[in-house]
């Protein structure tokens, strides 16, 4: 249009993920810290297993080592 909407507001997808950037450990620690305690039980263990590894994985490895 007349390019009065910025085009981050125009990005379609869960509200805790719009016109945010990061690794995936980070989105998966914003995401609990979110929509965390509205999440299924087993979806909550996974998404806390997944930051375990992750965060594993970044100490273990990376450009800040």
């Amino acid at each position: 249009g007349d390019f009065q909407i910025h085009p981050k507001n125009l990005i379609v997808g869960p509200k805790w993920l719009r016109g945010w950037r990061g690794n995936e450990l980070q989105r998966c620690i914003r995401k609990k810290r979110v929509v965390g305690d509205r999440m299924f039980v087993e979806d909550y263990h996974k998404l806390n297993k997944r930051i375990r590894y992750l965060y594993r994985r970044f100490n273990r490895t990376g450009k800040h080592r």
